[in-house]
């Protein structure tokens, strides 16, 4: 994989679709007080957006003023520290793809899933790629052991027992103990662009079902998701067919959900797919009712005569476009790619993963 020049930001909030609301008043109801977060909004708000950071202090200082409990204030402010020691940690290694591997803590090294996960590591950080984990052990410690500590990233969960950072990561200046879960689970999917899950517990289900439904309703960015299981084993084969028995069967899903999914048996394998969706795909945004795909190189004709084909269900327009270049590029520096737009039925979330496949398969 060649590095890329920029990255856009990775949407896990559905801003991609309409603005986020703002459930929060930026009034505190104080005249005086007020008055001194808007001064120090714009003082002291560098180079971001000042209204975003008074809407924060405002936010603030509305909950150490209400009626909540100390406790809820713990949970804020943990949150919020944990947020942003995180994108510290990561805002230098933005412009480096990434792949988050999932598994268990109990996996031992004679295993064949955990040499999988090292030689599928090994792999993807040898064409360029980053590796995110847990930051424990098993599964865990396996891809971190495949990448190496210097392209590795270790998000550790504090626990009683069980959870502590592999010695890959440990002490590393890309490795953070969370305290809070979700906290956790936010950065394992934000900070990625793609996620292999081999054999795990409650906790990579967790993962997999969480990371799957924020895709199908656009709540996050599409991206590759593998299944990786080692040669002869059918750890994965049987989830698969649970979902298509006890899901697709009674119609709880879409037949076309299971295509977020992929079921692979190798580490060379695994790997492949990922580079083939970001081969000819780079990334994608909407504009309004629009969805507009950055391409790394143009499509051919044939290609968009198929797309608007194939995918008329989710066309309600059938206004397939592409430009070689787009001012309107919230990324400016995406702005001279050959972009792809046209109107998306909104929902259609899988179905616009197939049509990525085609894009890059055709």
């Amino acid at each position: 994989m060649s590095r890329p020049e920029f990255l856009a930001a990775r949407d896990l909030n559905s801003r991609a679709e309409r603005p986020a609301a703002v459930s929060i008043p930026v009034s505190t109801g104080n005249p005086v007080l007020d008055a001194n977060l808007y001064d120090l909004s714009r003082r002291f708000c560098g180079t971001h957006d000042p209204d975003t950071v008074l809407q924060m202090l405002s936010t603030v200082m509305n909950a150490a003023a209400s009626e909540l409990g100390e406790h809820e204030l713990e949970i804020m402010n943990t949150s919020l520290d944990e947020l942003f020691v995180a994108d510290k940690m990561f805002h230098p290694y933005r412009n480096v793809r990434k792949i988050t591997c999932f598994g268990s803590a109990r996996i031992r090294p004679e295993e064949d899933s955990y040499k999988l996960a090292v030689e599928f590591a090994r792999l993807a950080a040898e064409h360029g790629y980053m590796i995110i984990t847990g930051g424990g052990p098993g599964i865990m410690q396996a891809a971190n052991e495949g990448a190496g500590r210097e392209k590795s990233f270790g998000l550790n969960i504090t626990l009683p027992f069980e959870q502590h950072p592999n010695p890959v990561v440990d002490g590393s200046d890309k490795m953070m103990n969370f305290y809070y879960f979700f906290t956790r689970k936010l950065n394992l999917l934000k900070q990625t662009h793609a996620l292999v899950a081999f054999p795990g517990g409650f906790g990579t289900m967790d993962e997999i079902f969480e990371t799957v439904t924020l895709m199908q309703t656009g709540k996050c960015s599409i991206f590759p998701v593998v299944l990786l299981d080692p040669p002869g084993e059918t750890f994965w084969a049987r989830w698969v067919r649970f979902a298509n028995k006890e899901l697709l069967a009674d119609k709880l899903i879409s037949p076309e959900d299971m295509s977020l999914l992929y079921v692979s048996k190798s580490a060379e394998d695994a790997y492949n797919y990922i580079a083939r969706f970001y081969s000819r795909f780079h990334s994608y945004y909407f504009d309004g009712k629009k969805a507009v795909l950055r391409m790394n190189a143009a499509a051919p004709q044939e290609t968009l005569d198929w797309i608007s084909k194939d995918f008329a269900d989710i066309l309600p327009q059938n206004d397939v476009v592409q430009v070689l270049g787009d001012s309107a590029d919230p990324e400016p520096l995406l702005a001279h790619m050959p972009h792809i737009s046209f109107t998306f039925k909104a929902g259609a979330y899988a179905r616009l993963k197939e049509l990525i496949d085609v894009v890059n398969d055709f």
